[in-house]
Parts: structure tokens; sequence; C-alpha cells
């Protein structure tokens, strides 16, 4: 809580910079505001979910239809408009917009300051969408964001304990692993976690948040590049998106346990410095969350690491 709470006041203070910034700085100031959203994996969570709503509603093509000199029209949803000032927010931070046209576009009649009619934009068009952003922040609970403090906490603390544990009953390997994501996200205050629910395709490992913008629908597998192998992630992949389907959902989670003394290197749809991979396939998309869950020497003595790559082809593959 105390994470979010700082987060929404860096957020409403990078608002205000852009509200006091005049024509001279007013892309650059954007492009600030961008990168620190993107940089907040809360927060870049909340704009990856942004741009996945409804696929068919095209942000660009809003914004040539209902911003003009004219004047200016939002989408009949709080997404939507989210949706198109985001688009907005980059095109000015690109400088890929007319910024005059735009400013004057939200701008009283008559207006024939500039920065004056910047302040009309930013404050008619940047604040909802500063504001959708902070109450997101503040009632939804970011999977995605979840998803890498579960790595990093896995990876450096709790890696030798639960690799000790893993050795010693092999046979229920993947429900120690389990185990240890059903705590964490109780611990962050995920509410109504399901483990192993029935539905039509089987059992996914975890389920919360059904009813909400934010749901879980995760799968938890394996590997260890022999009995756990490529294959095996490929079934976890394919019950993920059976999983989501079952439950009505567009975005499921598979999370890797690495038992290897490899790198796993997973491939993604998308761009490749978005965090975690993710695939799409049948309506859904996969987040693949890959976790290095074997101790490991420290870098001076591993010596040479090898990757294994894990190929679109490999995984989507629905069976």
């Amino acid at each position: 809580m105390k994470y979010e709470q700082n987060l929404q006041i860096k957020l409403r203070d990078r608002y205000r910079r852009l509200y006091k910034t005049g024509q001279d700085a007013y892309v650059t100031e954007c492009r600030y505001l961008r990168s620190f959203v993107l940089n907040s994996p809360a927060l870049r969570a909340i704009v990856e979910s942004v741009q996945r709503f409804d696929p068919e509603f095209i942000a660009k093509d809003w914004i040539d239809q209902n911003i003009n000199s004219d004047g200016y029209d939002w989408p009949n949803t709080e997404e939507g408009r989210a949706k198109v000032v985001w688009q907005l927010l980059n095109d000015l931070a690109d400088g890929n917009a007319q910024i005059n046209l735009f400013a004057f576009s939200f701008a009283p009649f008559g207006e024939r300051d500039l920065d004056a009619a910047l302040r009309c934009m930013t404050d008619q068009a940047i604040e909802p969408f500063v504001d959708y952003l902070q109450e997101r922040l503040g009632t939804a609970s970011q999977t995605l964001y979840l998803m890498e403090r579960l790595k990093r906490r896995l990876e450096t603390f709790d890696v030798n304990e639960l690799y000790a544990r893993y050795n010693t009953d092999k046979k229920h390997g993947e429900a120690i692993y389990d185990r240890y994501i059903q705590k964490f996200l109780f611990d962050q205050g995920v509410d109504y976690i399901i483990s192993q629910p029935r539905s039509a395709s089987g059992e996914a490992d975890n389920i919360a948040n059904l009813g909400s913008d934010d749901s879980l629908v995760e799968e938890t597998k394996l590997y260890n590049g022999d009995n756990y192998d490529v294959s095996y992630i490929r079934k976890g992949f394919n019950q993920a998106v059976q999983y989501a389907h079952d439950y009505g959902k567009t975005v499921s989670y598979l999370i890797v346990i690495n038992l290897s003394e490899n790198n796993l290197q997973i491939s993604s749809d998308e761009e490749a410095t978005l965090w975690p991979p993710r695939l799409h396939a049948s309506g859904v998309t996969v987040f693949v969350i890959a976790i290095r869950a074997r101790p490991m020497p420290s870098a001076s003595l591993r010596g040479s690491q090898k990757t294994v790559a894990v190929t679109r082809d490999d995984l989507v593959r629905l069976e």
C-alpha cells in the first residue's frame, strides 16, 4: 500500500510539471511522463491493459476523426478515453502530433495563446488519464506487477529454501512451488484465491478476482531440461489458454519454474523489451514468467552459460 501511495504522489507531481510547462518544453515533458509510466511496473501494467481494451477500437482512428479544430469528443467508456489519451501522449512524446492543432482543440473558442491552450489540453485530457491511473492503482491488484515481485522475491530470498524442499520431495515438487505462489499472492492482498478449481478443461493451479478487469488465471509448470522439458511447458501453455476460455477471460499467466542450470529465453509476440514475454493464441494473451529456481554460484564461478530458446512454435500447438 505504501508503494502505491508513493507512486500516486510521484505521478501527480509529474502531471503538475506538465501542466506548468510551456510550448518550448511541452513535448519533452510528455516524454518524461511517458517514461515514468513505462518504468513503473504497476503503471506499465495498467497502460498495457488499456492497450488491450477492445482490440477493434483503434485509438489513432478516433483521434483523427474526433479531435480537430472543431473541438474534441471522447468514447463512451473510461477505458476507451484512457486508450485515446495514452495514444495522444505517445504521439506528442514522439513528435508525431501537431501540437498546435491538438492544443487548440481543447481551448475555448477565440483562444490564441498556445501556452494557455496547452494548459486546457493538459487539464481536459491528461488529468483524467492520470486520475484513471491513480484509481486503478488504488483499487485493483496489478497482476503483472505482482508477477514481477514474485519472480524477484523467489530468486533473491527464497530460492535456496524452496530448492532444498523440492529435492527432498520431488514427487510433489510442483505443489511445493504452487503453494509458495498462493501464499505470496495472498500476502500481497489478492483475496479469494481458488486453488485447482474444476472447469471444463481441468484444474487451473490458481484463479482469483474473476469478476474484475484484473483477474488471475494462472498455471504453474516445472522445467529441468529432462523429464520436465519444453514439451511440458507447452502443455502448461495449452492449459493456460483453455482455462482462460473456461472462465471467459482473454488473459492468463504461465509461471515456469526453471530448475535447470540453463537460462530460458521465451519468444514473445510483442516487443522484446516488454516483460514478461507474451504470446497470443485463440483470442488469449498468455504471459510467460520464467523464474530461476535453482541456486547458482556467483557469476565469476559459473563459467559459460547455456541459453535454451523456447520459440513460439514450441508452445503454440493447441491440443
